[in-house]
């Protein structure tokens, strides 16, 4: 008579666990890779609105084609500007647009140029910051525009080049509050 063979019964058991455990590790590294993404980009969207200013709409990310952002890569949101951001290694922009109640907006984007010196090429760059400009610090050197009126800020903090804009000019200096508080708001 053939005796069973026990061990077998346990050396499947012990398989199927570390097959299981390493199915397990794999979802948990990914839903992390997933929350990160996303945690890095919401890490972007302003707390605190200047005063009568309400989302839009929801934020959106853009990316290149290599890799695109939620809605799409730089071109779908600039389609013939983005050639100069790609020039100076973009990586992705977060889009943010603001309202109030009197049909005022205010757009805010954010362009991770994936190093310092991009970021630097980037507002130095005549084509994004032409010459006109007036200096006005926010907590850096940043440069604004009045094409009544619309009322600019550009600025660069670390590897993040910052554009905002208001369609109203008598709200200039509440865009420039609002653009010290993103400045001191990115890490």
């Amino acid at each position: 008579m053939i005796q069973p063979n026990i061990f077998a019964g346990k050396r499947i058991n012990r398989q199927n666990n570390k097959i299981a455990a390493v199915i397990l590790i794999i979802l948990v590294f990914s839903f992390a890779a997933v929350y990160s993404k996303s945690a890095n980009n919401n890490r972007f969207i302003p707390g605190k609105l200047p005063s009568g200013f309400v989302f839009a709409r929801t934020p959106e990310f853009y990316g290149t084609y290599e890799k695109p952002g939620k809605n799409g890569t730089i071109y779908d949101y600039i389609n013939g500007g983005g050639e100069v951001y790609i020039k100076h290694g973009f990586h992705q922009v977060t889009h943010i647009v603001l309202k109030d109640n009197e049909r005022n907006s205010i757009t805010l984007d954010i362009f991770n140029m994936g190093t310092p010196g991009n970021a630097a090429a980037t507002f130095a760059d005549e084509a994004v910051c032409p010459q006109g400009f007036t200096e006005v610090n926010i907590g850096t050197v940043s440069k604004t525009y009045h094409y009544e009126p619309d009322f600019l800020v550009y600025f660069v903090k670390g590897k993040y080049f910052v554009y905002l804009a208001v369609t109203n000019d008598a709200l200039k200096e509440n865009l420039v509050r609002f653009a010290a508080d993103i400045y001191r708001a990115i890490k």
